[in-house]
């Protein structure tokens, strides 16, 4: 019994540092992916971006071509149909 849970200890502890090696390590990368992407600096300068072109669309005298404005119109007329 005692060679039964030494070995048992011992392959439980091998799967636990195979999962961190390779599992954990792709986790890691991911979040620090993350962490990055979605910095204060990088939050703030896409707000720059968003309202730099907000700026440029209002200055437009026309901000949609006629083919979207159609399609916008038709999706927002089957939603109203759905809602209603």
């Amino acid at each position: 019994m005692k060679i039964f849970l030494i070995k048992t200890g011992v392959i439980f502890f091998a799967a636990l540092i195979l999962f961190k090696l390779t599992v954990g390590s792709f986790y890691n990368s991911l979040q620090k992916k993350f962490d990055k992407q979605f910095s204060k600096d990088q939050i703030i300068l896409i707000k720059g971006k968003i309202r730099e072109e907000m700026r440029k669309g209002i200055e437009k005298d026309k901000i949609l071509n006629e083919e979207d404005a159609e399609l916008i119109q038709k999706f927002i007329k089957k939603l109203l149909k759905e809602i209603n």
